[in-house]
């Protein structure tokens, strides 16, 4: 009886937030999604528990990963607000992290990490960082500068200055006295470089290994950071995984196994101060410090700091915390830092890693990703549930944070897409679907008809508009339509473009189809009855072989009896030989 309450007390808290609905349970599959007719997509359909109408109306931005995640369901994501698809693209991208609208060189572009497919001529995925235009076409690739250095995922920010940062993770020998590995073992440093987008050239480079002591982290070498044995094995002692530029140009990164923030000149590279962790230089006034394995540290000016505190780095957690964002400010003078506010999910989510802070700069909203745990909340400036939602059943991150769906990051942003592509069309069970992946600015769509599959324009006929609904819409067919094409409309009503004509069913062809099938159905059914009153005609035909064995008789044991005489005892094709 104790170890029923013990458990029952444990569990309380889970149960009383789960969602008892479809969805939670998993009767939409554990990674839910979206899917088309007229496109091979498969997107995210997040479950909008709470919703605001002061919730920002940009775009949602993510990139969902994991082992549920797979083939059409990859991709860079773009959704509304509500969570209808805009555009995704899966088949460019092996696997993309990180999405965003950035600008550059007073341009909006969508920004994000990825590794390219690997091809006949390439035996080895690339890693880059990608700028698309309004078009959807790469525009930029970035890389970092120098040899055997490869672009890491955690983090790429443009700059105003025309510039990249990005981290790098880079495997080299080390002392590892501290550690008590000898003279010599294995390490994952942390590195990020400032590169120029449009040449290339190094601006800066830093890394961990040249200012940071081991003694100052809080990982050991384990199973999951390594043993640092051999450079597969290597120690990842440090993990950068966000960088940033103050207002004095200088950068602050985030050391997660540092459980610190950490300020660096960007004339000597040494380090100007630290929030949290070992050496925490500033005194804190109520709470300021308290976060551990943190991610996605971002300068938001006037000496103030978001960040997602994930405090924790394992499944195996104590129930008792959990995760949140976090605005913290700095005093220069006092060196003091206060936190201003925190924002907490509704469930109290405790996720292991990864995670996002986003200060939305129409609104002043703030939206929070919880990374490893499907699910985003909008806060109000002042820490108020606005929007809660989540893309996996509720118990798929609430009970167990194993990571089966996630997304690095989360952002909201507006975005005008013009893609360069025409709308995409597919004639299905009598109605013909259509979509634009990526295309913003359509309001409507027109359904127009002619005679002949190269009829020119004026042979077309307008049928009938509808206002888009969601990502796809569909119209319904009429046995005369012969072909048609949908024209993709404005808010002025104008005409973006056409799609591809696409012939329809001839209504001759459904109907002689359904004549087949009730005409086969006919033959069977008669035929089956004719050869009923064969037999019962001619009893002396082959019949049946006689049941045997333990079927037959447990059959007998359920009926007390066993009938010998039965019609359908002999083979049909011959005598039995017993």
């Amino acid at each position: 009886m104790r170890y029923f309450v013990f458990f029952a007390a444990l569990l309380m808290p889970w149960v009383a937030a789960f969602s008892f609905n479809a969805y939670d349970l998993g009767f939409h599959g554990l990674y839910p999604r979206q899917r088309f007719h007229s496109v091979d997509l498969e997107a995210p359909a997040p479950k909008v528990t709470q919703w605001d109408s002061r919730c920002d109306s940009g775009n949602l931005l993510l990139t969902p990963r994991g082992p549920l995640v797979t083939g059409p369901a990859r991709g860079p994501v773009m959704l509304d607000a509500r969570g209808n698809l805009i555009w995704m693209e899966n088949d460019k991208f092996e696997q993309a992290m990180n999405l965003n609208v950035q600008k550059y060189k007073g341009q909006d572009y969508l920004t994000f990490w990825t590794k390219t497919k690997k091809t006949r001529h390439s035996k080895h995925s690339k890693k880059s960082y990608v700028l698309l235009d309004s078009s959807y076409e790469i525009a930029h690739r970035v890389y970092p500068h120098g040899a055997g250095l490869k672009g890491d995922s955690h983090e790429f920010r443009i700059t105003p200055q025309g510039t990249a940062l990005v981290t790098i993770y880079y495997k080299h020998k080390v002392d590892c006295t501290e550690l008590g590995l000898g003279k010599s073992c294995w390490i994952q440093d942390g590195l990020f470089q400032e590169v120029d987008i449009e040449t290339g050239d190094l601006v800066f480079e830093w890394r961990a290994t040249d200012h940071i002591r081991m003694s100052d982290v809080f990982s050991s070498p384990s199973r999951k950071d390594g043993h640092g044995r051999s450079k597969k094995d290597a120690f990842d002692f440090f993990h950068i995984n966000s960088v940033d530029k103050t207002d004095s140009g200088d950068y602050i990164i985030s050391a997660r196994y540092m459980h610190a923030v950490v300020c660096i000149s960007s004339k000597s590279g040494d380090i100007l101060w630290q929030v949290g962790g070992k050496n925490n230089d500033f005194e804190d006034l109520n709470g300021a410090t308290d976060f551990a394995w943190q991610h996605h540290v971002t300068w938001q000016g006037n000496n103030t700091i978001s960040l997602f505190d994930n405090h924790a780095n394992n499944v195996f957690h104590s129930p008792s915390k959990h995760s949140k964002g976090m605005l913290i400010r700095l005093d220069m003078e006092k060196m003091t830092v206060r936190l201003l506010q925190a924002f907490v999910h509704p469930d109290k989510v405790l996720n292991v890693s990864q995670g996002s802070v986003q200060v939305i700069p129409a609104s002043g909203n703030v939206l929070v990703g919880f990374g490893n745990s499907p699910t985003y909340v909008e806060f109000s400036a002042d820490g108020k549930v606005l929007c809660n939602a989540h893309f996996a059943p509720h118990f798929i991150f609430h009970i167990l944070d194993f990571g089966l769906v996630k997304s690095y990051r989360v952002f909201k942003s507006p975005w005008v897409g013009r893609p360069k592509t025409v709308p995409d069309v597919k004639v299905e069970h009598g109605k013909v679907y259509v979509s634009w992946n990526g295309a913003t600015e359509v309001t409507g769509w027109r359904l127009e008809t002619a005679k002949a599959l190269e009829a020119k324009d004026h042979a077309f006929v307008a049928i009938q508009e509808l206002e888009r609904d969601g990502f796809e819409t569909s119209f319904a067919l009429h046995k005369d339509d012969g072909y048609v094409r949908i024209a993709a409309l404005d808010a002025a009503n104008g005409v973006m473009a056409y799609s591809a004509v696409v012939a329809t069913p001839s209504p001759s062809v459904a109907l002689w189809s359904i004549l087949f099938f009730i005409f086969g159905c006919a033959v069977f059914g008669s035929g089956f009855a004719g050869l009923v009153l064969l037999y019962r005609k001619f009893p002396g035909l082959p019949r049946l072989p006689k049941l045997s064995g333990p079927r037959a008789r447990s059959g007998a044991a359920v009926t007390g009896h066993q009938e010998h005489d039965s019609e359908l005892e002999p083979l049909l094709w011959g005598e039995s030989d017993s």
